[in-house]
């Protein structure tokens, strides 16, 4: 009885010890839920405090970098960006790209060392400490031109393994559609021309360029394939798995952007 009673009170103590490291949420916390990154129509525009409770979130800047021109972003085209954030002892933060008047996330994230894609946010997998924090991750335009807005929210963590404590900011940055360098003209010029089209396996291209980069995106703007090294060389796309219906096929050489549109039959 009483060596049933010791292993009874052993495993209890075990328990709380595992409950008490894995309930505890702070700014060290993995993959903070999708909604928090501040965007005025997600969520009415809810950020971390919801799970940190250290103070009411602020505004802030200098946290958010990107290399697009400032003349604004051509679709299709793939932008590096980087989170910097100093000040604290750990640091977490979720990104998202939308606009201030719609929920709808805009372009496509991919995911850096430490960084986490989650449908349309991009947020810290694991945790940085230290007296400062860098991640960096890479966004791709949509096609349709609107104005992109990146909401985000930082959380600067006293890394006490608690929610208490922490300062949630948020920030954020606003670029334009750049359609000068896209027109059907540029299209015109590099002869580029899709066969068949409609299709229903592959996607030839005939052009005189050398392509570097290329992407099929849904009428909506949403990211639907990167095209394959592979697939750039030969100039032949497999499209086998798309789902019918109309979509764009945007390319980029060393000078120009293209797109172009077709359709994919069953």
């Amino acid at each position: 009885m009483k060596k049933t009673i010791l292993l009874s009170s052993i495993l209890t103590i075990i328990g709380l010890v595992i409950l008490s490291t894995t309930s505890t949420s702070n700014a060290s916390s993995s993959l903070p839920n999708d909604g928090n990154a501040g965007a005025p129509m997600d969520n009415s525009g809810r950020t971390c405090t919801s799970c940190h409770g250290g103070s009411v979130a602020t505004q802030t800047t200098g946290v958010i970098f990107s290399d697009i021109p400032a003349n604004g972003y051509i679709g299709g085209t793939t932008y590096n960006f980087t989170v910097t954030m100093s000040g604290a002892s750990a640091y977490g933060f979720e990104l998202t790209a939308q606009t201030a008047t719609s929920n709808t996330g805009l372009g496509s994230w991919i995911a850096g060392i430490g960084s986490a894609v989650s449908n349309k946010y991009i947020k810290q997998s694991t945790k940085k400490t230290g007296p400062n924090a860098t991640w960096t991750f890479q966004w791709i335009a949509p096609l349709n031109e609107t104005t992109v807005t990146f909401y985000g929210a930082f959380n600067y963590a006293n890394n006490n393994n608690s929610s208490t404590g922490d300062i949630i900011k948020t920030s954020s940055v606003t670029y334009l559609a750049n359609t000068t360098n896209i027109n059907e003209k540029d299209v015109n010029e590099t002869k580029l021309s899709l066969f068949p089209n409609p299709t229903t396996e592959v996607l030839n291209i005939t052009s005189d360029e050398l392509f570097n980069q290329g992407s099929i995106f849904s009428m909506d703007g949403k990211l639907i394939k990167i095209i394959s090294e592979q697939e750039l060389i030969s100039k032949t796309i497999s499209v086998a798995n798309l789902d019918y219906g109309s979509y764009f096929l945007n390319i980029k050489t060393k000078n120009k952007t293209l797109t172009a549109k077709f359709i994919k039959q069953n």
